[in-house]
């Protein structure tokens, strides 16, 4: 149990999870005052074990107020593992945790404690929500200033806007840009300013923060740290570029198969005897074996050839040739990710490829594993490309291909039948690059292959590219290209391409290849990247998107017009829009379920089964009426919670609500009948300006959704629906906004069940039956993501009156409804390659 409490102090602000904090006084600086001699964090003898596999062996951790404790180890090692027993997120099986001098039982800590301590991780994998702005996503982290109230925003915008300045000036990431716009240096730059400037903040565990920053940038991340350091704020920080560590930290731990191998003073320490600790290769060895490496045959084949404006600076055109090893480095953000990706697709002019390629990218989350698959299924795509579609797939085949590419890199092949994600971050990036090897691609592409990768599999992985560019056997001679963000790297290769201002400004050879020649060529023309403030802007394609499915309802109401002018009279819209609201209400209800990644097939029979109480109960006995209506917002929050608690499938669980909606209204009533209760048909009956109540209904609803979806409340529902696991790390509860997402949509579906005993004066417990799979296209229509996180009220508004208005637009042309269907499924597929359309452009851009 918890022997002691955390110090409380007045007016402590609420956390994540929406339980009160309490805090200890922060000094004007910001860092806690504590003691001197009272760590901020205080782990002694924790373990850890998952199966046979002990992941931290007895393991002590001390952090004191304004230390940086520098920590490095190989993959596996047991640094991850480690964190997330810090951070509340991994129970240790033995040990004590001691945070700011009070002990807590390991059974009780958990993210909340860890969170109300003041800690705060970046971690390895950014978990920011793509879906969100910069500034929601600062919210996330900080909720306690925010309020339901028109402008709440503008608080998140300032302190992003502030963090990011202080940590990284001149970083030109515009606050409202949505994350998934961002480059992953970006996106890194945005997590980090967000840990370390969150409220109240007293340790910051920073996971390979600089594995994506260009070296200006992490320049200024740690000269930002050792001020904040100075200050009293303490950092764990872990990195495989172990240079980083010893100039930043104060002490250094080192961690080997679960057990710490060394610790000490970071003055006592230096590369080389960090690598020995790590049990990785000598620097001898390194050098051995560059020195090793033939050069490149002068009758070597052309693969790739560069020409046209990137080549611009240089004058002529730039040929790759098979067997090559060729770099591309240069300031972040200077173009060299999209020249692989054009490599990739040859979808733009002034590349010329031969043969296939395969692309590794060092993004694992975003554009490498695939999180559900195996390991062997993962590394066995890389041998798909080029087969016949309906052509046979071998396990045992595809096993030994993968065997001899995963040996290569020292990936245990005994873990090809786990779950990709069951290994660690390095062990990932091993998997990816075993992809490429087992495919017959003359090319492979490396985005930053390394990045979070320890220094043991950083020597197999060149030891690969040796073999795989000059070495023997049938599938060596290819060309490599390489992009890192370490300028070390690029001693490894044959020649090196520098970047600036998006075009080739240098071209390095042989012994030219140094790191001074690299930075020196990579801020020529650097002020050509200075940004403008609109880095993740949107674009034309996006605006199309967006203004679809108002355009659609727009062409609707224009061919009426063109056929019947009375169409458009208000006595026309209350006849045409008196049926549709149902609808719309529904598809609303639907559209906060496909925001968590869910879709209901209940939320029609539920609309049905308010349509049958509002009818008889409400009318017979009004209060019991209204008890089975609060009863039934209540069991949809049941749902949300049954989908959670148990893990079972949205579409089961409310497949299965569905009958008992519908066996519930046929025991009420057997057959249509009932009456509108006269204050509900009144409700529905009434006129402003002679504009008609189902008109401005209509309206309302979609403002209220889009209040929701635009307060505090809504941000936390689509981060949920993009991102759970990140959500759930920062301390929110995925079973409260469970229950409160099931329960927003069932007002929704309540309201609809309401209209359409007003619209049609009586009950029917299949009148809402239809509603359910329309209403999925409706949300489609309107914008939304199927995947979760993305939603748009005014948008679902729109499509669900364009797929209700289309039979009585069929009418009015005097074609038969029975293409009813048929033109809405059409306009389905047409607003989703439209989409499609939207997704390649913003993908190229």
């Amino acid at each position: 149990m918890m022997t002691a409490a955390y110090p409380a102090a007045q007016g402590a602000p609420a956390t994540a999870a929406g339980a009160s904090a309490p805090h200890l006084r922060l000094a004007a600086n910001g860092a806690e005052t504590l003691p001197a001699d009272v760590p901020v964090a205080r782990l002694a003898g924790i373990c850890k074990a998952f199966g046979p596999t002990r992941a931290n062996d007895g393991i002590d951790l001390v952090v004191a107020p304004g230390e940086v404790l520098g920590l490095v180890g190989g993959n596996g090692a047991g640094k991850s593992t480690l964190m997330r027993i810090l951070c509340g997120v991994t129970r240790a099986d033995a040990g004590s945790i001691e945070i700011r001098g009070v002990s807590i039982e390991t059974d009780l800590y958990d993210t909340t404690l860890a969170q109300t301590g003041g800690i705060r991780i970046v971690h390895q994998e950014l978990s920011l929500c793509d879906n969100l702005s910069v500034a929601e996503n600062f919210f996330l982290e900080a909720p306690e200033g925010a309020r339901a109230v028109p402008g709440w925003r503008r608080l998140y915008r300032a302190r992003a806007r502030a963090a990011l300045d202080e940590v990284f000036p001149g970083h030109g990431i515009a606050v409202d840009a949505r994350i998934g716009h961002l480059q992953i240096g970006q996106r890194q730059m945005v997590e980090i300013a967000r840990a370390v400037t969150a409220p109240q903040v007293r340790l910051v565990i920073l996971d390979e923060p600089t594995s994506s920053l260009g070296l200006e940038r992490s320049r200024q991340l740690r000269a930002f740290i050792k001020a904040r350091a100075a200050a009293g704020l303490s950092f764990i920080f872990i990195s495989h570029k172990l240079q980083e560590v010893v100039d930043i930290a104060h002490r250094v731990l080192v961690l080997r198969n679960g057990r710490t191998a060394w610790s000490g003073p970071a003055a006592q320490a230096s590369v080389s005897a960090l690598v020995n600790a790590m049990g990785g290769p000598t620097e001898g060895a390194m050098q051995g074996r560059r020195a090793a490496r033939a050069g490149i045959a002068e009758d070597a084949a052309e693969v790739v050839r560069l020409s046209g404006d990137i080549v611009a600076p240089l004058g002529r055109d730039v040929v790759l040739r098979a067997g090559e090893v060729v770099g591309l480095a240069g300031l972040e953000g200077s173009g060299q990710r999209e020249l692989l990706h054009r490599l990739f697709d040859r979808s733009r002019g002034g590349i010329s490829r031969k043969g296939g390629a395969s692309f590794v990218s060092g993004d694992r989350q975003k554009e490498g594993v695939f999180p559900l698959w195996s390991v062997l299924s993962n590394i066995a795509l890389g041998r798909l490309e080029g087969r016949s579609p309906l052509g046979l797939v071998h396990e045992r085949t595809e096993r030994e291909a993968a065997r001899g590419a995963a040996e290569k890199l020292k990936l245990d092949p005994h873990r090809f039948d786990s779950p990709i994600l069951d290994l660690s971050g390095g062990n990932q990036q091993k998997a990816l690059v075993a992809r490429a090897l087992v495919g017959d691609a003359g090319t492979i592409l490396f985005d930053d292959p390394t990045r979070g990768v320890d220094v043991a599999a950083k020597e197999d992985f060149y030891a690969l590219i040796g073999q795989l560019s000059r070495g023997d056997g049938a599938r060596a001679g290819r060309l490599v290209v390489w992009h890192s963000t370490e300028d070390i790297e690029f001693l490894e290769c044959d020649r090196v391409l520098v970047f600036s201002g998006g075009r080739i400004v240098r071209e390095l050879v042989g012994s030219e290849i140094t790191e001074q020649a690299i930075v020196d060529a990579s801020f020529a023309g650097a002020g050509a990247l200075e940004r403008d403030g609109t880095t993740g802007a949107r674009g034309l394609a996006d605006w199309l998107v967006d203004l679809a499915p108002f355009a659609s309802l727009a062409a609707v109401f224009a061919l009426m017009a063109w056929v019947n002018p009375l169409t458009v009279s208000m006595f026309g819209l209350e006849l045409l829009l008196g049926p549709a609201i149902a609808l719309v209400l529904v598809a609303l209800a639907q559209m906060f379920v496909v925001g968590g990644s869910e879709i209901d097939l209940g939320v029609g029979a539920f609309a049905g089964l308010v349509n049958v109480l509002s009818a008889t109960l409400l009318v017979d006995t009004p209060w019991l009426g209204v008890l089975a209506l609060v009863a039934g917002v209540l069991a949809y929050g049941l749902i949300g919670a049954t989908i959670q608690l148990r893990r079972i499938p949205a579409i089961v669980v409310t497949l299965g609500a569905s009958f008992i909606w519908i066996g519930v209204g046929y025991t009420l009533q057997p057959t249509p009948g009932g009456a509108a209760p006269e204050w509900l048909s009144a409700a529905f009956a009434w006129t402003i300006a002679e504009v008609p109540a189902t008109l401005i209904l209509i309206a309302v609803a979609g403002i209220v959704a889009l209040a929701i979806d635009r307060s505090p409340l809504g941000v936390v529902l689509r981060g949920f629906g993009n991102n759970a696991q990140a959500m759930t790390l920062g301390g929110w509860s995925p079973l409260r906004y469970a229950v409160v997402r099931y329960m927003v949509a069932s007002l929704f579906a309540l309201a609809a069940g309401l209209s359409l005993t007003a619209i049609n004066t009586a009950s029917d417990i299949n009148a809402g039956g239809p509603f359910t799979l329309i209403s999925v296209a409706a949300v489609v229509m309107g914008g939304c993501a199927l995947i979760g996180g993305m939603i748009s009220p005014l948008g679902v508004v729109a499509g669900a009156l364009t797929l209700a208005l289309v039979g009585a637009l069929l009418g009015a042309l005097s074609v038969s409804t029975d293409y009813n269907a048929a033109v809405q499924g059409c306009l389905l597929l047409a607003m989703l390659v439209l989409r499609a359309f939207a997704e390649r452009r913003e993908a190229r851009r």
